[in-house]
């Protein structure tokens, strides 16, 4: 997935149009400097409690249908992430997804994804939303370092392994 000359930009692009409509997004830039196969959504801080510097949401589309879509929440020094992905590999099926707080290879689950890429990033926003209410629902949050998969996020679309 490392060429950018089959990116689908005209879907990243009105992708990106769609998270810039959403109040929840802060800015979007369209292959931005050194993420030139990208569209990179910051989201609003104020949508996270304090604990949580920042949160970013990156898409990359292909032309064939791949996929690649990364969540980042800054915590103190500390990252939480997850990753979508639809694409050949040999650690998983071609839909699977990257478990947080530090996606790797060896600890990715399989998932059937839908088709379409609007209905892709509609499933992206719907688990963000409930990581962001799970956040806010304690007065003790858990960091990132303290964090453990319990497949609470994803759980619609993961396959039972």
């Amino acid at each position: 997935m490392g060429r950018t000359d089959d990116l689908n930009e005209e879907r990243m692009r009105i992708l990106g149009g769609r998270l810039a409509d959403l109040s929840v997004t802060e800015t979007v830039q369209y292959f931005p400097s050194g993420k030139e196969d990208r569209v990179v959504a910051t989201l609003q801080s104020s949508y996270y409690p304090d604990v949580v510097d920042t949160a970013t949401l990156e898409i990359r589309l292909r032309l064939n249908g791949e996929f690649n879509i990364q969540y980042f929440e800054e915590w103190a020094g500390e990252r939480w992430s997850c990753r979508w992905d639809r694409h050949p590999n040999t650690h998983n099926t071609r839909d699977h997804y990257h478990v947080p707080p530090q996606p790797r290879e060896e600890s990715a689950v399989d998932a059937v994804y839908p088709e379409d890429p609007n209905d892709v990033l509609r499933m992206v926003l719907e688990t963000i939303e409930k990581r962001i209410n799970d956040i806010w629902a304690t007065t003790d949050p858990i960091f990132p370092s303290e964090y453990e998969f319990k497949q609470e996020y994803g759980a619609d679309y993961l396959v039972d392994t």
